[in-house]
């Protein structure tokens, strides 16, 4: 008998399931959620914090940060009230913020040379990570090749052998501690932030090689898949990071240049690898993640022209070729975790509007001859963040709170108050503590 899932979205972000009887696994690529920002708890109103320091950070003040995907205006307007020591309505969100860059300063420094093993060029400094479905084959004396099991994540990715685990936390740990050192001042965050940038990046004796040439790899199969583009999706974070670090004592303009030469050397790879092209050509949301990915990072290194042509030949096609005209996804709908990938891929999607935004390409609002868009994927699935029971597989609880900021900004463009309501629904307790509220705008629809 098939197996059917019903599902229903929380407040609280988390989808309850009751299953029935067994599915085989899809055979679909194997992807893993962004990583989270710690867990926002709900608290009562903060005492006021003190006014932030500004030192160092003057010549910041006057202007908007240069980032991707963090809402810049929302950013300015955070950090004028927090330095004015009057956080108003972001004031719970700031302290949670303080909280969660406090425990930040202490984690790190991460490195690529720090894995327990060695890739196969022999060089530590090539990043190497294992994809998250596949384990070891019981019938086989040493589990080799290594068997797929679609949304049943191995925790043998997560281990030291690997670099997946540090990678992820380095980049939370740096957007925590850049945005608390953009909205307070506080200049031991911001240090701290380029310090975790410099050795991951920049420092000869620890930087990471900009390629994926062995990222996600199947031990008894392959030593790096098309699929290892996507691991690289935090290079996105971090340079948001890096955008809220720029023109600060802490971060030079020098680091500035060198991370921007290192994230070119990568945009390079991208656009000349087998397997990153490979990638490219992927029909889900790998495809939308490369693009995603690759115009973000050809934005954020200057080449505007480049990105706005990529991001107005791409995008039309992703939605055509991805989006049903009701706004499901089938390619993600398949999957053992049929809830959470269409939902992942509509955040490649976003990002892509949100830079199209900055090109003068309207992707938000774009639509095919046949009505495929990006809002017609937001229409489909936002009811089932406002409770409609989702009747399909997904295998295990998810939280999605990570998307509410994406819903917010689709709020505001679309003008659409059960938009905004997902977005609260989605982050639960938490709704005015999250980072959300410092890094998207929080919509007042009538």
């Amino acid at each position: 008998m098939r197996r059917k899932l019903l599902i229903t979205i929380m407040s609280g972000i988390t989808l309850t399931t009751t299953a029935l009887s067994g599915c085989s696994p899809q055979q679909s690529a194997s992807t893993t959620a962004p990583p989270q920002p710690a867990p926002a708890t709900s608290a009562g109103t903060p005492a006021p914090a003190p006014a932030a320091s500004t030192k160092g950070t003057e010549q910041k003040d006057s202007r908007q940060p240069d980032t991707l995907i963090m809402n810049a205006s929302v950013l300015q307007e955070v950090r004028n009230k927090a330095s004015s020591g009057n956080a108003g309505e972001f004031a719970n969100a700031v302290a949670q913020l303080r909280k969660e860059a406090d425990a930040a300063l202490k984690v790190g420094p991460f490195s690529v040379v720090n894995k327990k093993s060695t890739p196969p060029s022999g060089d530590k400094h090539d990043y190497m990570s294992m994809a998250p479905y596949w384990w070891p084959d019981p019938n086989k004396p040493d589990g080799k090749p290594y068997i797929q099991k679609d949304g049943q994540t191995n925790p043998e990715r997560s281990t030291d052998k690997y670099d997946a685990t540090s990678f992820g936390n380095m980049a939370s740990a740096v957007e925590t501690l850049a945005l608390a050192y953009y909205v307070t001042g506080h200049e031991p965050y911001g240090e701290r932030a380029a310090k975790l940038l410099r050795t991951w990046f920049l420092d000869a004796d620890t930087k990471m090689n900009p390629n994926m040439n062995f990222g996600q790899s199947v031990p008894g199969r392959t030593d790096g898949r098309k699929e290892g583009v996507l691991d690289s999706r935090h290079f996105l974070t971090t340079s948001d990071a890096a955008a809220l670090l720029d023109g600060s004592p802490v971060w030079s303009d020098n680091d500035m240049k060198a991370y921007k030469s290192w994230v070119a050397q990568y945009v390079k790879w991208l656009k000349e690898n087998k397997l990153a092209l490979e990638e490219k050509a992927a029909k889900n949301n790998h495809g939308t993640w490369y693009d995603a990915i690759f115009a973000g990072l050809t934005l954020f290194i200057g080449e505007k022209d480049a990105a706005a042509s990529y991001i107005k030949e791409q995008l039309p096609k992703r939605i055509a070729a991805q989006i049903e005209k009701d706004g499901s996804m089938p390619l993600e709908m398949s999957r053992t975790r049929s809830f959470h990938y269409p939902v992942f891929n509509l955040e490649a999607f976003s990002m892509l509007a949100l830079y199209g935004s900055k090109v003068g390409f309207d992707g938000w609002n774009y639509k095919t001859a046949d009505g495929k868009s990006v809002h017609q994927a937001y229409e489909y699935l936002v009811p089932y963040f406002n409770g409609k029971p989702w009747e399909r597989q997904q295998i295990k609880a998810e939280n999605e709170s990570g998307f509410a900021s994406y819903l917010r900004e689709a709020a505001v463009v679309y003008k659409d108050k059960a938009y905004a309501e997902a977005a609260d629904k989605t982050l639960g307790a938490s709704k005015n503590s999250s980072r959300a509220n410092l890094t998207a705008p929080k919509p007042v629809i009538p």
